[in-house]
């Protein structure tokens, strides 16, 4: 038997999950209790969130450092740090000053217009104290853009004490005069990220202090630092570079770098970075954007990743990548793969309710219930191109964090964090960051729902549950392969350009159509290689190269193509054949393929590039193969929150042995297929397993396909005792005829807490209770549900479908049934985040079914 599934059914199996743990500088005895709060979620690591600590890397700060070191040392955890004092990451400890050499540095510009001829003309240059000059060129005005020139030429030797001295020619003149200033309409007191001198501040102010503490910890409980949404910084919004309203980042060795790359036409490249240049626009804006995501992969991500290293730490942490801000500036980074490429993980978040079921193909509201995500880019894009990043890069060893459940409010429970935890697994992401424990006094208004929350959220008994779900899928998608079918170009460099179509598109089609795709950026495809028709990417062979459209590619990475062409790899164009960013001309495509988004799925399975099939077509199921040394796992999971997928799955199992691995409860059934074809029957919520390898002798699988004999729901009344959160309440028992909504109107629509059901039953007349089992549907369950029959428990379920089963322990009259159901705090805390979003019903709402099995 594959050794990691072995590990697991033997109550094995390591840790993948670190969740965040707010610091407000409590005292000893509540950091202990937070601690041990987590170590008995099945949690061994944790990360200390200094946020909204009042003294960071102070004197109560090591403090409460020193208490939480010796918990987790007590406890066997790991510890990590996030590493400021405040959000986003670069703040330095607020030890960044004005006029600091280490603060942020722009290359900003202002228009003067002059029509010619006008001979003699002088123009007063206003570059104010701490501004350096940059250059000054003019260019003639489009009578129809007044943003776009022409003929642009360089003045800046024409400048003397503060005054251009000019013969302005014939014609519509634009003068534009380039500066460096400190002054921008930015977060103020934060690094300049892309300069090593000021990275370095940040190492000294924060990372050394640690390193100093907790020396001879470093690489055993002190597991590494955290770095949250560092960001490239020159306006408080995301914008591709273009914008004319948008200063630049800047730093001497940019200055430097791009002198060197542009000699003399250095001006009209700086000129064409704001305004739109006929053949030199696309191509400078390109130039630019890889010389600054460079710096900062370099100099940023880069330089604290080999701090840590040399120190036998890990470093990890995520960017902004909302809405495509992942390939943009100010909230961005400008390049995921180059921002996260110094890491020991790749990292994303999922926070705000930026996924939710249901929105994948569209765009919807965010908190605040004014500006829009975008469905398709949080569905089909983020945790693909994360976990992409942690498969190609050979230092992350295949691993991908995601922190999320953070900031949905009191309305996100554990049957939506079931959900969420699913769509991350089934698209590689194999370590997590749960937001957030907190022991701050009861509520903490900061970013709900906190999953312990002082003993007040009645949910946490079961939030184990999740959490051990959770480290056993991850722990049989680390160490091993992802097996995908082809490769998807990550065109951030086409988006700097000009027109394009985000990857995500493409990427929803292929995962409607069940044909896994890897992300790739342009500094990994350099580095690939082809063998046999196919790209080797790290250990990762694909079938095929996919291009989103875009307007431009640049001519190293087309003549890259012509070459993997040549040499037999599919290599498909959506839409358009690009243009050369250098000449303009239009890309001859020989060897390659240009094809419509509405062909490209059927074209794949025509050429053989998709592993799998679905009959009838499933587009609500997502998969991921994963291969290890001694067996193969396939993860299904139905995206859908109300549609069942039922199709027959066509993969290569004939004559392999096949099981189903049910990671909740923790025990292997055999699988339900017939040569290559896999039963799949998942209702809406559901995740499934398949194992495909060998099984030790002694461990025999239990059949799963018990057949149903007979069927009836009970009619019998229920009682329920309603138990407030609220100690200090009185429990409250109702009878009721039928089930319904305990939070409706008029019931308790305050109510938050548990509810605990109980019905007697008998079997109808004729019915049998001689079966080998018994299986209890309880239909809608809002929403975590635990239950009893004549005394054996039969386990608990957090997320639809909420079916249970049992042994022998049915009879025929006198059937105790016992439901214990809690909902979350929302009903109760009706707290802000979750205005954004629907709030579901509380109870058992059944229909509740009893199947007779055997």
């Amino acid at each position: 038997m594959e050794r990691r599934l072995k590990e697991l059914l033997e109550g094995g199996g390591d840790n993948y999950i670190l969740p965040f743990f707010w610091q407000h500088g409590e005292d000893e005895t509540l950091l202990r209790e937070g601690m041990r709060k987590i170590r008995e979620s099945e949690i061994r690591a944790v990360c200390v969130e200094s946020r909204p600590h009042p003294d960071f890397v102070g004197e109560s700060w090591w403090r409460d450092m020193d208490v939480i070191m010796d918990e987790a040392d007590r406890l066997d955890m790991r510890v990590w740090v996030l590493d400021d004092a405040h959000f986003p990451s670069g703040y330095a400890n607020g030890k960044v000053e004005e006029n600091s050499p280490y603060a942020k540095t722009f290359l900003d510009y202002y228009h003067i217009d002059a029509f010619g001829p006008a001979s003699r003309s002088s123009f007063l240059i206003k570059v104010e104290a701490g501004e350096t000059l940059e250059a000054v060129t003019a260019g003639i005005r489009d009578p129809k853009d007044p943003e776009k020139l022409s003929e642009v030429r360089e003045l800046t030797g024409l400048v003397r004490d503060g005054i251009l001295y000019w013969d302005v020619p014939e014609g519509d003149w634009g003068l534009t005069v380039f500066k460096t200033t400190r002054k921008a309409k930015v977060r103020p007191g934060y690094i300049n990220i892309i300069d090593r001198d000021a990275v370095r501040f940040f190492i000294d102010t924060v990372y050394e202090p640690h390193y100093a503490h907790y020396k001879e910890q470093f690489g055993r409980r002190f597991a590494g630092f955290f770095s949250d949404e560092p960001e490239i910084g020159n306006v408080v919004a995301h914008h591709l570079i273009g914008h004319s309203d948008a200063p630049l980042p800047w730093c001497e060795e940019l200055e430097s770098r791009l002198k060197e790359l542009w000699g003399p036409a250095y001006g009209e490249n700086l000129t064409a970075l704001f305004c739109k240049m006929d053949g030199i626009s696309p191509r400078a804006r390109v130039e630019f954007m890889d010389e600054v995501t460079r710096l900062y992969d370099v100099n940023f991500c880069g330089q604290i990743g080999q701090w840590c290293r040399d120190r036998g730490v890990e470093y990890i942490g995520h960017v902004i990548e909302d809405n495509g801000c992942h390939a943009m500036m100010g909230l961005g980074t400008g390049h995921f793969f180059r921002a996260l490429w110094g890491q020991d993980m790749s990292g994303i978040d999922v926070v705000l309710q930026q996924i939710r079921p249901g929105y994948e193909d569209r765009k919807f509201h965010h908190i605040g219930g004014k500006g829009l995500y975008d469905g398709r880019f949080f569905q089909f894009g983020l945790a693909k191109m994360g976990a992409s990043l942690g498969h190609l890069d050979e230092k992350k060893h295949g691993r991908t964090m995601c922190e999320m459940y953070g900031a949905y409010g009191w309305s996100e429970g554990l049957k939506l964090m079931k959900w969420l935890t699913d769509h991350m697994l089934v698209r590689g992401v194999n370590h997590f960051v749960p937001h957030a424990f907190t022991m701050k006094d009861f509520p903490d208004p900061d970013c709900p729902p906190h999953f312990y929350a002082r003993g007040n959220n009645p949910q946490y008994p079961y939030f184990r549950y999740l959490m051990q779900y959770m480290n056993r899928v991850s722990h049989l998608i680390n160490g091993g392969i992802h097996v995908p079918c082809v490769g998807l170009f990550y065109n951030a460099c086409a988006e700097w350009a000009g027109e394009y179509e985000p990857f995500e598109e493409a990427g929803m089609i292929l995962s409607r159509e069940q044909i896994d795709y890897e992300v790739l950026p342009e500094d990994v495809l350099k580095e690939c290689r082809c063998e046999n028709g196919r790209l080797i990417a790290g250990r990762e062979p694909l079938n095929a190269l996919i291009f989103p459209y875009c307007e431009y590619l640049p001519q190293y990475l087309l003549d890259w193509c012509t070459d993997a062409s040549a040499k037999g790899l599919e290599i498909i164009f959506l839409e358009k054949s690009p243009k050369v960013l250098e000449t303009g001309e239009t890309f001859d495509c020989a060897g390659s393929i240009v094809l419509s988004k509405e062909i490209l799925a059927p074209y794949l399975r025509k050429t053989g590039a998709a592993e799998l099939m679905c009959a009838p077509k499933a587009p609500d199921l997502r998969y991921y193969h994963y291969r290890q040394q001694d067996g193969e796992f396939y993860l299904f999971f139905n995206e859908s929150a109300n549609r069942a997928v039922e199709t027959e799955v066509w993969l290569p199992l004939s004559g392999r042995n096949c099981c189903r691995y049910d990671a909740f409860d923790n025990c292997l059934y055999v699988a339900e297929h017939e040569d290559n074809r896999l039963k799949l029957r998942l209702s809406p919520y559901e995740a499934y397993i398949l194992y495909v390898g060998d099984v030790d002798e002694g461990c025999v699988p239990a059949a799963e396909g018990w057949e149903e004999k007979a069927a009836f729901e009970p009619q019998s009344p229920w009682t329920v005792t309603l138990k407030d959160y609220r100690k200090d309440r009185s429990d409250e028992t109702l009878r009721l005829e039928k089930l319904e909504d305990m939070t409706a109107p008029d019931r308790k629509p305050e109510f938050s807490g548990v509810m605990e059901y109980e019905t007697v039953f008998d079997l109808p007349e004729g019915l049998n209770a001689e079966v080998q089992k018994v299986k209890l549907d309880f239909g809608e369950v809002y929403e975590t549900m635990e239950v009893w029959l004549n005394g054996e428990d039969l386990g608990v379920r957090i997320a639809p479908p909420y079916c249970v089963t049992g042994g022998t322990v049915l009879k025929e009259k006198g059937n105790v049934l016992k439901v214990r159901v809690v909902n979350t705090l929302v009903h109760n805390q009706r707290d802000p985040l979750s205005m954004t979003m629907p709030v579901e019903p509380s109870g058992l709402l059944g229909p509740v079914k009893v199947s007779l099995l055997d």
